[in-house]
């Protein structure tokens, strides 16, 4: 009597063990398609990924520029004239100061500002995404 894979056999016993029911396990060409299908589904889902990420910093950059806009407002209201980030953010209106880059949006701030009026500058991070200008009119370019 003899013993292979829990199975026993008496002498005589006709029953052979088949050789694929010894062989466990995935063949180097069944994983190596498995690999192509995962890398091909991660590429497709990369690029709108990338893209909804420039986009959530794009919208958290207009967001500071509106913040910018009414704190313009408040301490032109207050001072008379209208003040750059640093003074903004001196008066409590401002979420970034002169040449900051701002946490969530990544952009670079920049502005001049006199009694008259002032501009805005909002540098991306990246050169595929908007650079955004605010205008004392009210005007905000890069939209």
């Amino acid at each position: 009597m003899w013993y292979s894979r829990g199975v026993s056999y008496a002498q005589g016993d006709e029953q052979t063990v088949d050789e694929k029911e010894c062989q466990a396990g995935f063949t180097m060409v069944e994983l190596l398609i498995v690999i192509a299908i995962i890398a091909v589904l991660a590429s497709v889902a990369i690029r709108p990924l990338l893209r909804a990420k420039s986009a959530a910093k794009e919208g958290a950059a207009l967001q500071v520029m509106r913040s910018l806009q009414k704190a313009e407002a408040s301490y032109f209201l207050r001072h008379r004239r209208y003040g750059d980030l640093d003074a903004l953010a001196g008066f409590g209106g401002s979420p970034v100061s002169e040449g900051q880059r701002e946490a969530a949006s990544e952009y670079l701030f920049k502005s001049v500002a006199d009694q008259n009026g002032y501009t805005i500058i909002a540098t991306p991070p990246k050169a595929n995404m908007r650079t955004y200008t605010l205008y004392d009119t009210g005007v905000l370019e890069g939209e």
